[in-house]
C-alpha cells in the first residue's frame, strides 16, 4: 500500500499495474486554510479547474480523497469537484462542536474566497446533512442539492433510531444508551483501520450488501477506499463521534425551508442507511426528486455508470438555472 507520506498516490497501490485512476499528486493538491484562531482547514479540488464548480461533502468516516473517485467522470462532463475536510477528519484540525450550520458557514466562507458565485452540491452518506444545510443556508448561490445515501432529520422522523436497530444498525441507540461504550467502540474501529488496514477492509465489506462488496471487489476502488478511511481517521476517532451524534439529533436547520432544488439517491440494499430515510426526506423537502435503486445499495456513487447519471443530472439542473 502506498504510504502516507507519498507525493504521489496510484489507486492501484497494491500492484504495479496500470490504473483506471489517473495518478493523483495528493500532496501537491492538498491546501489548507487558516480560519477562526489559527483553524487549519484542509481541501482539495479535482476534475475540470475551468469546470462548473461543485461542492462535496465525504462520508463518516471519511477524506478529501474521496473525490478522486470522481475526476475521470468530472473532467468528461465539465465539472470542478471540491472539498473540505470537516474538522478532526484528515487533516482539518478538530473544534469542539461544529453543528450542520457551521459546515454551510465554511462552505460559503470558501466559496467567497475562492470567488465561486454559484455551485452545486453533492454529499454522500454522512456528507448529506451538511450539504442540505448549505443548501438552506445559500438558496441564492446553490443551484442544486444531491444527497446521495444520506441521513433525514431524526427531528423530524421520530422512529429513525427504531428503524436503525430494526436494520441492526445500533450505533444511535448504544450512543443514546450508552456514550463511553460507543466512542470505545469507534477507537477499537480506528484501531483496526491504522494498524490492520486488511482486518479492517474485510470486517466492513462483511457488513456490506452484495452490490457493495462486488464493487469494493475491483483491487484499484478498494485500494482508494482503504486508503480514504485511513486518511479519514488519522488523527483519532473523536470526529467520527462528534459528525455521527451530530446527525443523529435533530437538525439545527429546518429542512422544509430549503428551496434549492434537491436530488435524493438511494439503494434498496443499503446495510448501513434504510432506504426509509430517503423517502422520508423528499417527501419532507419542498422540491425534490427521488431515485430509489432496487439493485443497489450503498456505494454506488463509486460506479463510473452512476457517475455518468450523476452528471448529467447536474447538467440539466445548471441549465435549468439560468433559464
Amino acid at each position: 500500500m502506498i504510504g502516507k507520506k507519498s507525493l504521489i498516490f496510484m489507486a492501484g497501490g497494491l500492484s504495479n499495474q496500470t490504473t483506471d485512476f489517473e495518478q493523483f499528486a495528493v500532496e501537491e493538491a492538498t491546501q489548507t486554510f487558516i480560519w477562526d484562531n489559527n483553524r487549519k482547514v484542509c481541501w482539495m479540488e479535482c476534475g475540470d479547474p475551468k469546470g462548473f464548480p461543485v461542492f462535496f461533502a465525504h462520508g463518516c468516516p471519511g477524506s478529501r480523497l474521496e473525490i478522486i473517485f470522481l475526476d475521470k467522470k468530472a473532467w468528461q462532463h465539465g465539472f470542478r469537484v471540491i472539498v473540505f475536510e470537516r474538522p478532526g477528519f484528515g487533516r482539518s484540525d478538530l473544534i469542539k462542536g461544529y453543528p450542520l450550520l457551521s459546515f454551510a458557514r465554511d462552505l460559503e466562507r470558501m466559496a467567497d474566497a475562492l470567488k465561486i458565485e454559484k455551485f452545486g452540491l453533492i454529499g454522500w452518506s454522512s456528507g448529506g446533512p451538511p450539504v442540505l444545510a448549505a443548501a438552506y443556508h445559500l438558496p441564492k448561490r446553490a443551484v442544486f442539492v444531491f444527497s446521495l445515501s444520506g441521513y433525514t432529520d431524526f427531528g423530524k422522523f421520530e422512529d429513525a433510531k427504531d428503524l436503525m436497530a430494526e436494520h441492526n444498525l445500533y450505533g444511535p441507540k448504544l450512543f443514546e444508551n450508552s456514550p463511553r461504550l460507543f466512542k470505545r467502540v469507534l477507537k477499537m474501529v480506528r484501531w483496526a483501520d491504522i494498524h490492520l488496514p486488511n482486518f479492517y477492509f474485510k470486517m466492513a465489506k462483511e457488513e456490506m450488501s452484495l452490490p457493495d462488496r462486488r464493487i469494493l471487489n475491483d483491487p484499484q476502488v478498494a485500494a482508494l477506499f482503504i486508503r480514504d478511511q485511513e486518511e479519514a481517521m488519522v488523527s483519532g476517532a473523536r470526529e467520527i463521534f462528534q459528525d455521527l451524534t451530530t446527525q443523529w439529533e435533530p437538525w439545527d436547520f429546518d429542512v422544509k425551508q430549503i428551496k434549492v432544488p434537491a436530488y435524493i439517491f438511494q439503494g434498496k440494499q443499503d446495510s448501513f442507511v434504510p432506504w426509509q430515510f430517503a423517502q422520508h426526506l423528499a417527501d419532507t423537502l419542498s422540491d425534490a426528486r427521488l431515485y430509489l435503486y432496487e439493485d443497489r445499495a450503498h456505494m454506488f456513487i463509486l460506479e463510473s455508470s452512476f457517475q455518468d447519471e450523476l452528471f448529467c443530472l447536474a447538467k440539466e439542473a445548471v441549465k435549468h438555472s439560468l433559464k
